[in-house]
């Protein structure tokens, strides 16, 4: 390389370090703008000055040139426009986000961008079937991610849209799994599930329930103070509990008790900070007097309500205030005024698709406006179908929502998997080939092993036995010499002694009588001579023991056996069979194959006999192992132990086995095996 060449390399390399230096600084810059816009926009009081800075992150983040910081930009602007009640603005930064962690594999961000999406579609835009879907494909990861919190809340507000639409046992139900996952989890979600749980009891009519559910959503607020919420946040939560706990009692015609909870609830919050709510307590604290017949202040109650809702554009506490006011005029006798507020929320009610409001204002209309009750009898009955078809539709598309995610997700899973198993087979195929062969190759080198290794287990298992039955040789020739030495000390030399001295004492005496007694010991000595032969016998008797072929072996550990029976064992074993030639495995197995057998006689025969023969029939040998004991039904212990390891010990001979017995009538064990 010539100094040319090194002088452009470096210009070349100079240029590239300074390029990438002024891009990481303008990233950093964008960066840093970003996120300052994003500070700008949660310090902002003015939700439209909010959105201004929004608005400004959406606008950077479109040619932001790092794709893994996009999603989570999108994210928090979505949070921020849903909490300043822009709705449509946080479905765009939404579904943007949503697209975006879906194609990194975020499961765990995804399922938080569903659930905001849900909560966007069902707080600000009122559409319970995409809210639905979104709660629904949300709860599915969460579920997956085994985030319970998540999955609670998901299930939570599934439960929210059943109550709206209707759906109280769908929403109990779904209100109490919510429960069960949000155990110990954040207290205001625990007070909702206990609310929603009473208020879908209560809708159920199963109103000692509710009342049950309200207490505990009592006792929760409880906590709220240790959790950190301010004590006006508090009396908000409890005030709203009161009044959904007040219209139990409605319902109940316990209206005594509902003005009390009415009244104190009212004490708690002000008009002021809680308007709507506050509005609210005032007209059912009305229509409770007024159904128990109390009229003290009801009317100025109903009105004030009316004013405070339409001052704030409650447009559905509206519809309730004209309801009530118009049964409250219709029972004053002033039935213009009261056809005018029922028809007023009868239109209001229909502008909002309020299904249930529109069925109050035309029952109470038809009741009231005799001329035309037919026809407001008749419209109430087109709305009733009408709602009722609606909620069977409504029942059938939550439930078609439900199993669509379900399709999609298994179909995506599934396609994974395929895509998985392609790759997979390919690698496994390969694998397989390989492994076939190193398997073939293994296996040729281990067979010579296993066949030795078998031939040496049948050796150790020959050793152990011939061990045991030296043993007992071992224990025979002891208890034999104890046998001789007892004999010898206690009789023998005890005999020679006492003739010794009486001889030494004779001899010293030569008279006739002396002569006599010599005789007489001699024959003594002549006695002794006979007892020490006779030991003698015995113990040539006894050498047996000391060298044992396998026969012996055999009629040995048959004639040993002795049970509570007091069986009297007998062996015949055939002297013609050539034991030397046999291999060690099948003398193994033979000698276990007659000591199971007797061991079976031992413990269950209750036989008086019990005979072991062995024959050589040409090419086979042939054992039977018989009792005349009590016998047994073979069907019923065939899955025992022993019969099993009687089995496997034949099949090892490549033998066959028959058993003969039946109960009372002793038992027969034949097993034939090649020689």
């Amino acid at each position: 390389m010539n100094n040319y060449q090194k002088i452009f390399f470096f210009l070349v390399f100079f240029i590239l370090v300074i390029s990438c230096k002024d891009r990481e600084e303008e990233l950093s810059i964008e960066d840093n703008t970003i996120h300052s816009f994003f500070k700008k926009a949660d310090d902002a009081t003015d939700s439209s000055i909010k959105k201004v800075y929004l608005d400004s992150v959406m606008i950077k983040v479109k040619d932001y040139p790092i794709e893994d910081s996009l999603p989570k930009f999108y994210h928090r602007a979505c949070k921020g426009y849903y909490n300043s009640d822009f709705y449509d603005d946080a479905l765009i930064s939404g579904r943007k986000s949503l697209y975006l962690y879906t194609k990194a594999k975020d499961s765990l961000n995804s399922a938080e961008v569903m659930y905001l999406m849900g909560s966007i579609f069902y707080h600000g835009k009122s559409e319970r079937d995409s809210a639905f879907a979104y709660y629904t494909q949300s709860e599915k990861l969460y579920q997956k991610l085994h985030d319970y919190d998540g999955l609670g809340r998901s299930k939570l507000y599934k439960a929210y849209i059943y109550y709206n639409s209707g759906e109280y046992q769908l929403c109990e139900t779904e209100a109490v799994r919510a429960l069960a996952l949000l155990q110990g989890k954040d207290v205001i979600d625990l007070y909702n599930c206990h609310n929603l749980i009473a208020a879908a009891l209560a809708g159920q009519k199963m109103y000692s329930q509710a009342i049950e559910y309200y207490e505990f959503a009592m006792r929760q607020i409880e906590s709220f103070s240790k959790a950190g919420y301010s004590q006006e946040y508090i009396n908000y939560y409890r005030a709203s509990c009161y009044n959904n706990w007040g219209e139990v009692y409605v319902d109940m015609e316990e209206y005594d008790k509902a003005i009390d909870l009415y009244s104190n609830a009212l004490k708690l919050i002000s008009e002021k900070d809680f308007a709507s709510l506050y509005a609210k307590l005032l007209n059912h604290l009305a229509y409770a007097k007024f159904k128990k017949g109390d009229m003290r202040d009801v009317e100025a109650n109903f009105l004030k309500s009316f004013k405070i809702r339409d001052s704030i554009s409650n447009a559905y506490g509206i519809i309730s205030s004209e309801i009530k006011l118009g049964e409250f005029y219709a029972y004053k006798k002033d039935t213009v005024l009261a056809v005018d507020y029922l028809k007023e929320a009868y239109h209001n009610a229909k502008e909002l698709k309020s299904g249930d409001d529109i069925l109050k204002a035309l029952d109470k209309l038809a009741l009231i406006d005799k001329k035309r009750s037919d026809l407001y009898y008749s419209n109430y009955k087109a709305v009733s179908d009408s709602l009722q078809l609606v909620a069977q539709e409504n029942r059938d598309k939550f439930a078609r929502i439900e199993y669509e995610t379900d399709r999609l997700q298994d179909e995506k899973e599934a396609l994974v998997k395929r895509n998985g198993f392609i790759i997979g087979v390919s690698a496994m195929v390969m694998l397989f080939i390989g492994a076939v062969f190193i398997i073939y190759y293994l296996n040729s080198r281990n067979k010579k092993l296993l066949l030795e290794q078998e031939h040496q287990k049948a050796n150790e298992e020959i050793y152990q036995l011939m061990f045991e039955q030296q043993n007992k040789i071992d224990k025979a020739r002891e208890e034999e010499k104890s046998r001789i030495a007892m004999e010898l000390h206690d009789g023998i030399l005890n005999n020679i002694y006492a003739v010794r001295l009486n001889l030494e004492f004779i001899n010293r005496k030569s008279d006739d009588e002396s002569v006599v007694k010599r005789k007489e010991y001699i024959k003594q000595l002549q006695t002794v001579e006979s007892e020490i032969r006779s030991v003698s016998h015995d113990l040539s008797r006894n050498a047996v023991f000391q060298d044992k072929s396998f026969k012996d072996v055999l009629e040995s550990l048959v004639m040993s056996q002795k049970n509570k029976f007091k069986t009297a064992f007998d062996v015949a074993v055939d002297g013609t069979i050539n034991w030397d030639d046999m291999p060690n495995i099948q003398k193994v197995n033979v000698y276990r194959i007659i000591q199971e057998g007797l061991q079976n006689i031992n413990k269950y025969s209750v036989a008086q006999n019990a005979m072991v023969e062995i024959n050589k029939n040409g090419n086979a040998i042939s054992i039977y192992i018989k009792d005349d004991g009590i016998g047994f039904d073979p069907e019923k212990v065939k899955g025992g132990i022993g019969l099993r390891n009687l089995r496997k010990r034949t099949s090892v001979l490549n033998g066959k086995l028959d058993i003969l017995s039946s109960p009372g009538q002793g038992s027969k064990i034949k097993i034939v095996f090649p020689n």
